[in-house]
C-alpha cells in the first residue's frame, strides 16, 4: 500500500467560508489571564535589591523581568533572582 496525497479540485474551497472568525452570532470572547506573581523576588547576590511581593518587576530599575526555567533576568540592568 501506498500513500497518496489527495488534492483538491480547483472548483473545490479548502476553508470554510459559512462559520465566522473567531467566535460565532455575537458571541463575546474571554478576557486573556493577567500575570501574577505569588512570592518576591530574590537576588541569587545577597547584596542586591528584592523585589516587591506580587511583582515580577525588576527590584533595582523597575523594569519588566524575563522569565527562563525558574530564573528571572532583567535585560536592562544585570540583576538575576528566583521568584520565592
Amino acid at each position: 500500500m501506498t500513500a497518496q496525497l489527495t488534492r483538491p479540485s480547483p472548483d473545490e474551497s479548502t476553508t470554510n467560508d459559512d462559520a465566522p472568525f473567531p467566535y460565532g452570532g455575537g458571541e463575546p470572547g474571554l478576557a486573556l489571564p493577567a500575570a501574577n506573581a505569588r512570592g518576591v523576588l530574590r537576588p541569587e547576590d545577597s547584596t542586591a535589591a528584592v523585589g516587591a511581593a506580587g511583582s515580577t518587576a525588576c527590584p533595582d530599575c523597575a523594569a519588566e523581568t524575563v522569565n527562563g526555567a525558574g530564573l528571572y533576568v532583567c535585560p536592562d540592568c544585570a540583576w538575576s533572582g528566583t521568584l520565592r
